[in-house]
């Protein structure tokens, strides 16, 4: 009997975590408790909640459409029509360049902190790029093995500097004061960074026909992982900032290897947490190009990209190119901001799909719980999310709308144009 080709739970789940747990806690923790302050602990919690309300309408979703391999643009173009469709999917291959972006110089950062001439920052996020671009290109069942792999040697560092780094510093009262020295505002701010890390779930979402009896283990995979790194990240957040005062973080690509230099940890934990880190931001950085390949793929497949895209070669070197240019950004937290918008736009529509897909008689193996009020919760809190970004996001963002409506226009008059010749 043959063996099957398809990805088992715990690999999709691998991939998924790869990616939350990568992004969220080893590069942009520290970005966010600079915006918050102590009360970054509650941005988790916020956008924990978040992210769980989405999660269960991607989980659904999925359920529904286990065919396809867009993920939130797949879901977005089969309930409310190809405009709509192709602005999701505008809008989430932008923000998966610009995450990959991210992730590589995170991966930078935590080489020059063990030691790598500055000088290599970003010549070395150019080269993880790239070879992660291989991986993926020899196929999704290698990228699965090496993400379920590595992703157990994350939680494992995870868990070690939170041990770590609570024995060591004890329980620091005064760095817990004052508890939101930027207000409100600033505890908004730092829950859309913190939502930089949870989006990784619809890379989940991504494989649904790539899974094995996809249509009821993605959605488990989906909400095994929020569940796993919600409380991870809760853990290690507390434990930053118990160890070092708020206002050291800055905008730090390498925020762990700050707390344990900060502590004088000792050597031999201080490279393993760092090797951890390097792990970390190459498992997101993989299951980013992957998303990111399959979401193109998707809409190729479609029409809603030219056809001269079509192949995996193809897509991928649009992919990367977006993403060498996207390193230009800079630091960790402007490239998060502006990646967002994008992602809590496409994450706003989830819960109206699920609403629309249950009016049109679609049932999948799963449905969420408490519908209509988690869907209805999920809308308010991506409207909010949305507004909070600040004014320079919704700016870039409604621009960035704008340009997606004309290329789409073209596009599709192309379309029309070329039958009309046939």
């Amino acid at each position: 009997m043959q063996r099957s080709k398809k990805l088992s739970f715990f690999q999709a789940l691998s991939i998924g975590l790869g990616n939350i747990i990568g992004a969220g806690i080893f590069i942009m923790a520290g970005a966010s408790i600079s915006s918050a302050g102590p009360s970054a602990i509650i941005a988790f919690v916020v956008t924990a909640v978040y992210a769980s309300l989405v999660g269960l309408n991607n989980a659904e979703l999925s359920s529904d459409f286990p065919s396809v391999e867009g993920g939130v643009y797949s879901f977005t173009n089969l309930t409310m029509g190809e405009t709509m469709g192709f602005l999701v999917g505008w809008f989430r291959l932008i923000a998966y360049s610009i995450s990959g972006a991210a992730t590589a110089l995170g991966f930078s950062g935590y080489l020059v902190s063990l030691g790598l001439p500055t000088v290599l920052y970003f010549p070395f996020a150019v080269i993880l790029i790239l070879v992660l671009a291989l991986v993926d290109y020899h196929g999704l069942r290698l990228a699965a093995i090496i993400e379920s792999l590595l992703v157990v040697i994350n939680i494992v560092g995870l868990i070690a500097f939170i041990a770590s780094s609570t024995l060591i510093s004890g329980f620091r009262e005064e760095n817990f004061a004052p508890f939101l020295p930027h207000g409100v505002l600033g505890l908004l701010v730092a829950s859309n960074i913190a939502f930089f890390a949870y989006s990784g779930f619809n890379t989940i979402a991504t494989l649904t026909p790539s899974v094995e009896n996809g249509e009821r283990t993605v959605p488990k995979a989906i909400i095994a992982s929020l569940m796993i790194s919600s409380s991870l990240y809760m853990l290690v957040t507390f434990s930053m900032i118990d160890s070092l005062y708020w206002t050291k973080f800055g905008t730090a690509s390498d925020p762990l290897s700050l707390v344990l230099e900060s502590i004088r940890t000792p050597l031999p934990l201080l490279y393993f947490i760092d090797a951890t880190a390097l792990i970390a931001a190459t498992t997101v950085t993989l299951s980013i190009i992957i998303a990111a390949e399959r979401t193109m793929d998707q809409m190729v497949m479609d029409s809603m990209l030219p056809r001269f895209l079509k192949g995996k070669k193809e897509t991928l070197i649009v992919i990367v190119s977006v993403m060498l240019a996207s390193l230009s950004l800079g630091n960790v937290e402007s490239i998060a901001l502006a990646s967002n918008f994008g992602i809590v736009f496409s994450y706003a529509l989830s819960g109206i799909q699920v609403a629309i897909a249950r009016k049109r008689g679609i049932k999948g193996k799963f449905r969420s719980p408490l519908f209509p009020f988690i869907q209805i919760a999920s809308v308010i809190l991506s409207l909010v999310f949305m507004v909070s970004l600040g004014s320079d996001a919704l700016i870039i963002g409604t621009i960035t709308l704008i340009i997606g409506l004309v290329l789409f226009t073209f596009h599709k008059e192309f379309i029309k144009h070329e039958g009309h010749s046939v």
